[in-house]
């Protein structure tokens, strides 16, 4: 039975050695291929990359090298994706597939993919009817907030401009009343499923009819004068491509999938991309949100093909592990939408929306929305709505007002209609981490913003800086923050004073730029070489403060590669053989200790625990209790009624040195299915403990037995292999010890059981 399970650990070790994973190959050349780009791209695409100046038939346009690709599916297990922007193929391989791939001339590089893609979505309420919530007649507060009457009183619904929405699924969408507009005028162009390689796409995650329906959607109901129209979403007179790249059993190709969709909808005329989706903690660190992933640099290169990517900046505003946005909200020309509550008049964070900046510094988020939205929702009727939260809904949101701004000013290239959206927001020039430059505003494309007037001056008193306001306020909003002359913001805050009367102050380091918005204005203020300044004072006495009254606010992208848990484990000795010791199945085996984790990358890492353990073996039958052991103790003898207990107590104290698989994330404490194989070592204590009567008296004799007896020499010492599947804190685990501590014992006595397996909590 030994030989049997030492083949079993050596398979295990084998097949995690031999485990398939998926690669990106990437080709050196694209030698021997031919493009005419009027007969690959839409006519919508040849005119976009007109507009843009960008080049029809620049390299990244050509396909693939057909013979490369041949001679790559030969040896693989799978080839499901292709990418002519990266010159790439996407693989399912073994180490000796890739080993082989490797050796081709052709081959440039070959990358694991270690990214899991996921929806940028926190939480969904039950299904309501939105009936009476909203003035007859009116748009969805989320448009209010945006400025939605200015465009459609211009006639602007984003008519004309080609969208293309990617998602987990779109169910519904062909049959909801929110999108009879759309079916009813042909202006859902093409569709594509990219997991299942077809076009069918109305079905799986209804996620994607949430966040199309706050581009597009119209709820309609019958009121009192007859039908009543509110649009839930800013741009319902757009076109649409709906690509279907997420699935939550492919944890590792969604990064292909979406890649493979940014060039589908290129090619297929796609003049926005609205993407609530992205990668982060699960399968990252927040230095690489830097704009360095595939699928960032995916889309900085949709930008240069003439295409605005609108992207979510993620929901992991209250994770303090994770203090960034999410790829590829990280790529500096992908416009990255944060979330507000839902308010017409408070500008609050949505608390689960994620800060900026990026893991270099650079702005992001660059705006935001509503992250609190009205969508459709799947229902038998047709006709269900609901709230919902998430950076998913302000990212669409954004999405068909940019739609409606590009309609209004057709002719700005991709990355002007990017600043352009930036400019139009409520808070610019001013910007934070938090909310980026604010809200965009319809006012601005449409030509009826007013002029800013002043509301606020900055005065220098001494070693100080004081913000006076122009006018009285009983209660106002003031964003401040200080940066560097590159624009790295070191400090910012937003403060709500009731009175200018009210004791607040900012503090500030010399060589800063000091920058504020009040009511719409926003002034900066240059610390020139040799200023020294002590504090911002808001409208009171800069030398009269308290120092407790200061607000203090700072940003820091940290995340520590290692992770400590600590673990109890209870399990129990398996027999898996005849020869080792027949014991009660109660023959508790309990350990705790910590670890520490090394985290390689976000899915595979080593590392080494420190534990304390504890089992105590009750012996079996009756006969095993006597015959057996009687010869091996004279205090045996003294016993002259049956034995009551008879038990072996071992004591451990070890290390473990292991290496861990993240399977999938998520979970209570975001840990996932993790999968641990390791090799353990202890040093051991053992009490020999018997229990009966002499003379009618309950009697007991324990004696410390180490080296003493056959049984347990070489025990002192003890090593093996140990496993463990888990899923978030909850797990199962096994242990198998490989050295013979029982070689040396007598025939008709017993050997101890190797196999222990039992339930883990880690926390």
């Amino acid at each position: 039975m030994k030989k049997i399970f030492l083949i079993a650990a050596t398979i295990i070790f084998s097949l995690q050695l031999q485990a398939q994973n998926n690669y990106w190959v990437m080709l050196t050349d694209k030698a021997g291929t031919t493009f005419d780009p009027y007969a690959y791209f839409d006519a919508k695409a040849i005119e976009r990359y007109q507009l843009n100046k960008a080049d029809l038939y620049d390299i990244s346009n050509y396909p693939l090298n057909e013979s490369y690709v041949s001679q790559i599916d030969a040896i693989v297990t799978d080839d499901f994706g292709q990418s002519r922007w990266f010159n790439a193929v996407a693989v399912t391989a073994t180490p000796e597939q890739i080993a082989a791939i490797k050796q081709l001339p052709f081959v440039k590089e070959v990358v694991m993919l270690e990214s899991n893609m996921h929806l940028a979505k926190a939480e969904d309420s039950e299904p309501i009817d939105l009936t009476g919530l909203f003035s007859e007649g009116a748009p969805a507060d989320q448009l209010i907030r945006m400025g939605r009457d200015n465009f459609r009183n211009a006639g602007i619904n984003g008519k004309g401009v080609r969208i293309a929405v990617f998602d987990g699924g779109f169910p519904q969408v062909n049959t909801h009343k929110a999108f009879k507009h759309l079916r009813d005028e042909g202006r859902i162009i093409k569709t594509w499923n990219f997991p299942n390689k077809k076009e069918d796409v109305y079905g799986w995650n209804s996620h994607g009819l949430m966040t199309l329906s706050c581009i597009a959607g119209i709820h309609r109901y019958e009121g009192t004068d007859g039908e009543v129209r509110v649009d839930i979403g800013m741009a319902t007179g757009a076109e649409f491509l709906l690509a279907r790249t997420e699935i939550e059993a492919e944890p590792f190709k969604e990064e292909v999938w979406w890649q493979m969709a940014v060039e589908w909808a290129d090619k297929n005329g796609a003049q926005i991309i609205s993407s609530s989706l992205g990668y982060g903690k699960d399968r990252y660190y927040t230095k690489d949100m830097n704009g360095q992933s595939y699928v960032a640099k995916a889309g900085n290169m949709a930008a240069r093909k003439g295409i605005l990517v609108c992207n979510s900046a993620g929901n992991e505003g209250t994770d303090n592990s994770w203090l960034t946005i999410i790829t590829p909200s990280d790529a500096d020309s992908v416009l990255c939408v944060g979330g507000i509550s839902n308010s017409l008049t408070e500008y609050e964070h949505i608390s689960f929306s994620s800060y900026g900046p990026s893991a270099d510094g650079r702005q992001k988020p660059n705006v935001v929305a509503f992250g609190h939205a009205y969508t459709a929702n799947t229902g038998a009727s047709n006709d269900k709505y609901h709230f919902v939260d998430g950076t998913s809904f302000s990212c669409p949101l954004v999405a068909g007002f940019a739609a409606c701004a590009l309609q209004a000013k057709p002719g700005l290239t991709a990355m002007q209609l990017f600043h352009e959206i930036e400019k139009s927001a409520d808070l610019y020039p001013y910007c934070d981490y938090t909310f980026g430059y604010g809200v965009p505003q319809a006012d601005y494309f449409t030509g009826d913003r007013k002029k800013v007037e002043p509301t606020f001056k900055f005065v220098k008193e001494g070693d100080n800086l004081r913000l006076v306001p122009l006018k009285n306020y009983d209660q106002c909003r003031i964003f401040i923050k200080s940066s560097a002359p590159d624009g790295t913001i070191h400090n910012y805050t937003k403060l709500e004073p009731k009175s200018f009367t009210t004791e607040m102050a900012f503090e500030i380091v010399s060589g800063e730029i000091i920058t504020a918005n009040l009511d719409g204005y926003t002034e900066s203020y240059t610390l020139n070489n040799g200023d020294y300044m002590n504090v911002l004072s808001i409208g009171m006495d800069v030398n009269n403060y308290d120092e407790d009254d200061c607000v203090h606010f700072s940003n820091k992208l940290d995340e520590k590669k290692t992770k400590l848990e600590y673990y109890y484990m209870l399990g129990v000795p398996v027999n898996i053989s005849s020869d080792e010791l027949e014991h009660n199945f109660w023959s508790p085996a309990m350990r705790i200790g910590i670890r520490k984790t090394l985290y390689f990358t976000k899915a595979y890492g080593w590392g080494l625990a420190l534990e304390y353990g504890h089992t105590s073996l009750r012996f079996g039958s009756e006969a095993n209790r006597l015959d057996s052991l009687a010869a091996m103790d004279d205090d045996v003898r003294w016993l002259d009624k049956k034995v009551a207990k008879h038990k072996l107590n071992l004591g451990e104290v070890g290390v473990e040195l292991y290496q861990r698989v993240r399977l999938r994330p998520g979970g209570i404490f975001h840990k996932g299915w993790h999968w641990d194989i390791g090799i353990y070592g202890n040093w051991s204590y053992n009490i020999y403990e018997l229990e009966g009567q002499h003379n009618g008296d309950i009697a007991t004799s324990r004696k410390q037995i180490v080296n003493n007896f056959e049984i347990l020499d070489d025990y002192r010492w003890n090593w093996g292999l140990t496993t463990r599947i888990s899923r978030d804190f909850i797990g199962l685990y096994a242990r198998y010890r490989l050295n013979d501590i029982n070689k040396d014992v007598p025939a008709g006595q017993f050997i101890l059981p190797q196999l222990e397996v039992g339930l883990q909590l880690s926390f």
